[in-house]
This record gives C-alpha cells, structure tokens and sequence, in this order.
C-alpha cells in the first residue's frame, strides 16, 4: 500500500531523529527496525520495505553519510 506525504515526513523525522541519536553511526538494519517500531503504531501500514527505500533520501538530505561494510548491510553516521 502506498503511503501519503504526510506519512513518508513522519517517518523522515523519526529516521532522522534516531541516526542524530547515534553520532557514532548505526547499522541500516538496526536503524529501519527501530523506525518501523516507532511509526507502526501510527502507521500501520508503513513496513521495512518502505522505510528502507527512503534511506537514500534521509543521507542525501542530511550531511549524514553511508558506508557500506559487508554485503548484508550499510552503516549511517
């Protein structure tokens, strides 16, 4: 299901939030399981799928940057 503007700013602003949270930097997977956790009571229709994909919006819009360590994930700080 697709989510609204209004949704999509929601979740901006917590993703946003928990990596200032973490100046050391945090694991992409970490990082979208405490997003879905936070927004699912508000969105319930948002999934990991959806938070995942606004990642490389988040680090082009913030002076955040993203490091890939292994294949299986990516780490922001």
């Amino acid at each position: 299901m697709k989510l609204t503007y209004n949704e999509k700013r929601q979740i901006e602003a917590t993703m946003i939030s928990i990596i200032q949270a973490n100046p050391s930097g945090i694991n992409t997977r970490i990082l979208i399981t405490n997003v879905h956790t936070n927004v699912s009571s508000r969105i319930p229709n948002a999934n990991r799928h959806h938070i995942a994909g606004m990642i490389a919006w988040v680090v082009a819009s913030t002076s955040s940057y993203l490091t890939i360590r292994t294949p299986g994930y990516s780490f922001i700080a």
